[in-house]
């Protein structure tokens, strides 16, 4: 298995300091030098698919999690384990797709390194398991965004991001991700499609907790401003508390800088409460500048 040379080397590159392996050293008992033969230099290996170690680490990190929710997965395979993940929300779903990805990596990781290619900016990666043919050719962007994808999704359950607004950045992530796929096959031949509800940022958000904001007619309204009503150019979130409770609210998922109060709910913080977690507070520091005098 030429990757798993490769994830070794990998792995010991990283980690090998705290590593306790042999020291090997030569020794000379005899005054006449004698030479064991060596085999010829072999042909030049290909190129080792980058971040191998790093997406089965990811795909790892996501199985684990999966069965500390659910113990019944231990005793599956992993395509039963997919078929077993919960659906019960659009996240879930997401969730579920994307380790029906990471599974073919993982598959073709350690059971047939051989099959896996570099080609044209591409990486293939295919092996027969269980009589099925899993295939994947992705560029290695695509690679970057499935760990991405697992670790925000891991990461959320430790932010006050709320579930709509961790499910918007998901559906970015998997849409960038089915966007890097040039071809796929497993046992259910094609991967799940959603639709998106917003046009939603992945790469920048831009914090606000300083709205201005009014109620009326049974919508909140937020007096954003001609200078940042752009929210393709300004992916604003805002952080405001209304009714006691803290709301972090994507300016995507506003009409004309408003919606209804009915939808508050699910923009709501993760806790529940109205205050941040202390670690933000650097995020959000800042020194006032008054008018007219010099900034120094």
């Amino acid at each position: 298995m030429p990757l798993l040379e490769h994830m070794l080397a990998d792995y010991s590159e990283r980690f090998g300091k705290r590593l306790s392996l042999p020291e090997y050293r030569q020794i000379e008992i005899y005054a006449r030098k004698r030479r064991v033969p060596f085999a010829e230099d072999e042909a030049a290996a290909p190129p080792a698919m980058a971040g191998a170690l790093g997406l089965n680490a990811a795909f790892l990190l996501l199985d684990g999690f999966c069965q500390s929710r659910d113990t019944t997965l231990e005793e599956k395979t992993l395509w039963a384990r997919y078929l077993a993940l919960p659906r019960r929300s659009t996240t879930d779903k997401l969730v579920a797709e994307v380790y029906r990805i990471l599974r073919i990596v993982r598959l073709s990781c350690l059971h047939a390194a051989d099959q896996i290619g570099l080609d044209d900016g591409l990486v293939t990666l295919f092996c027969t398991y269980d009589r099925d043919a899993l295939r994947l050719t992705i560029t290695p962007l695509g690679l970057d965004l499935l760990r991405s994808f697992v670790v925000y999704y891991l990461e959320s359950f430790h932010q006050p991001y709320g579930e709509a607004y961790v499910e918007a950045m998901l559906m970015e992530y998997f849409s960038d991700i089915v966007g890097e796929i040039k071809s796929f096959a497993d046992e259910d031949r094609v991967l799940f499609q959603f639709r998106r509800k917003y046009h939603f940022s992945r790469a920048l958000r831009l914090d606000c907790d300083s709205p201005r904001f009014r109620s009326e007619n049974g919508r909140i309204r937020f007096d954003i401003g001609e200078n940042f009503g752009n929210g393709a150019r300004y992916p604003i979130d805002i952080f405001v508390v209304i009714g006691e409770a803290l709301h972090i609210i994507p300016v995507e998922a506003l009409a004309d800088f408003g919606l209804p109060e009915s939808e508050l709910p699910k923009w709501q913080a993760r806790d529940g409460g109205a205050a941040l977690p202390s670690r933000f507070r650097a995020r959000f520091g800042r020194t006032i500048q008054v008018v007219g005098q010099p900034m120094t």
